[in-house]
């Protein structure tokens, strides 16, 4: 949690410092067309972004971390209710992939294209793994899953880090 402050806090001051540039520059605006054109930030651009993962899965995955939490206690209830819970949960699971793939990187982060479309790809394969072993026999294991989630973290820090921000876990962020 205090790392995502941080990032907060560092989006906030790179806003910041974007937003008296962009008045600056408007000052200076002239007819030519290029002159006019905002550069990218990467550094800003990748906070967004970055944000914009969590809160697309953290719309859709309530009931997979109510399901991972009631498993992790040993409190899962039974019969019919149990049933109910997981199929809510292989659902979050599901739409937390669908809206993972839906995800598109802003052309600003192009030359971090590759490495962030492999991230993205480990979370929704970590979510499809997820929602497999929901409906598997026996007891609910996402080791693997949660493997392949720390993958696309350690992937997606490499990239904050390429850009001049702090790294940070969509992981913590997305299973409050």
């Amino acid at each position: 949690m205090k790392k995502l402050l941080l990032l907060i806090a560092s989006l906030s001051l790179i806003l910041a410092a974007c937003g008296s540039n962009d008045e600056a520059k408007s000052e200076k605006t002239t007819n030519n067309a290029a002159s006019t054109e905002e550069k990218a930030n990467p550094a800003a651009d990748m906070m967004k972004f970055y944000l914009s993962i969590s809160k697309s899965i953290n719309e859709v995955d309530a009931d997979l971390n109510a399901f991972e939490d009631a498993n992790a206690e040993a409190a899962l209830p039974e019969g019919a209710e149990l049933q109910s819970m997981k199929d809510a949960a292989k659902t979050a699971a599901t739409e937390a992939a669908a809206k993972v793939e839906g995800l598109e990187v802003p052309e600003s982060l192009s030359a971090h294209q590759e490495a962030i479309d492999a991230a993205l790809t480990k979370i929704q394969e970590a979510y499809t793994m997820k929602s497999e072993a929901i409906v598997a026999e026996g007891e609910y294991v996402a080791e693997e899953a949660n493997a392949k989630f720390e993958e696309a973290d350690t992937e997606l820090n490499a990239v904050l880090e390429e850009v001049g921000l702090v790294g940070s876990s969509i992981y913590n962020e997305v299973s409050l």
